[in-house]
């Protein structure tokens, strides 16, 4: 990924740890498309541990921090990786709107609809999202 940087710390990274990292930080990308940059730090502990940091910037909020720390290089960017996701996960579910003008914008490229699409978020009984169009 181009929008993604890994860095190394006291530790020389070999291909697969680089190409195993990169392949996670794509994982992140499917769940929330708008991922501005992806920073993977990879440093070692003085416990013979593994650490591994990861930021990650969005538009309109906070950069995403998560730091976990393995006596495997893999598991813990596992477990940074799961630690982002949630946050993501949750930054999604409270900024509903995004999701539904990018559903708004995909109809409109595929001519589903002929006028304008609204979205509205508030508890109803459907589960928070509602959206109608408008003629």
């Amino acid at each position: 990924m181009e929008d993604t940087t890994i860095v190394a710390r006291h530790l020389n990274v070999t291909e697969a740890i680089k190409k195993y990292a990169l392949q996670k930080a794509g994982k992140i990308k499917k769940i929330f498309e708008w991922i501005l940059h992806i920073q993977v730090t990879l440093d070692t502990g003085g416990d013979n541990s593994h650490l591994v940091g990861m930021i990650v910037s969005i538009p309109r909020g906070a950069p995403l921090v998560a730091k976990s720390s393995d006596s495997d290089m893999c598991r813990a960017i596992d477990l940074a990786v799961d630690k982002i996701e949630s946050q993501l996960k949750k930054h999604k579910r409270q900024n509903p709107i995004k999701d539904c003008l990018k559903e708004k914008a995909d109809n409109n490229r595929n001519g589903r609809f002929s006028g304008y699409t609204r979205c509205l978020t508030g508890n109803n009984s459907i589960g928070g999202r509602l959206s109608y169009e408008i003629n």
